[in-house]
C-alpha cells in the first residue's frame, strides 16, 4: 500500500514538473499580441533606435567615435559630466556622458577604446 502511494506521488510530481516546464509559447505569444499589439520586439526597437541615433548624430561624429580612445574623446568634447567605470577580470568598461545645449552624447569604452556611442537630442 505504501509503495502504491509513493508511486502516485511520484507520478503526480512528474506530471506537474512536465506541465511547468512545457513549452506553451504559442499561447503566450497570442495573449501578448492581443494585450499589446503596438509593442515591438527588441530587435525592431534596437534597429529603430540605431536609425534615430544615426540621424540625430552629426555625420562626422557617428563615423569617428567608434575606435576613438578616451583621451581623444576628452580632447574633442572636454571633461565628461558623468563617468562610470566597471572592471571585470581583464575588461574595463568606462561610460562617459557629455551634456550640451543640443543634447547628450554618451560613449562606452572597453579597455580605453570606444565601442558604443549614442546621441540624445535635447527637447
Amino acid at each position: 500500500m505504501l509503495n502504491h502511494i509513493r508511486l502516485m506521488f511520484i507520478a503526480l510530481f512528474m506530471g506537474l514538473f512536465l506541465i511547468a516546464c512545457g513549452d506553451d509559447s504559442a499561447q503566450q505569444d497570442t495573449a501578448e499580441e492581443a494585450a499589446a499589439p503596438a509593442e515591438m520586439t527588441s530587435e525592431e526597437a534596437a534597429t529603430e533606435t540605431d536609425a534615430e541615433t544615426q540621424e540625430a548624430m552629426p555625420a562626422e561624429d557617428s563615423s569617428s567615435i567608434e575606435g576613438m580612445t578616451e583621451e581623444e574623446a576628452i580632447a574633442k568634447w572636454g571633461e565628461p559630466d558623468v563617468t562610470q567605470t566597471r572592471t571585470i577580470d581583464a575588461l574595463t568598461i568606462t561610460h562617459h556622458e557629455w551634456h550640451g545645449e543640443d543634447g547628450t552624447t554618451a560613449v562606452q569604452f572597453q579597455n580605453g577604446v570606444a565601442k558604443f556611442s549614442q546621441f540624445v537630442p535635447a527637447e
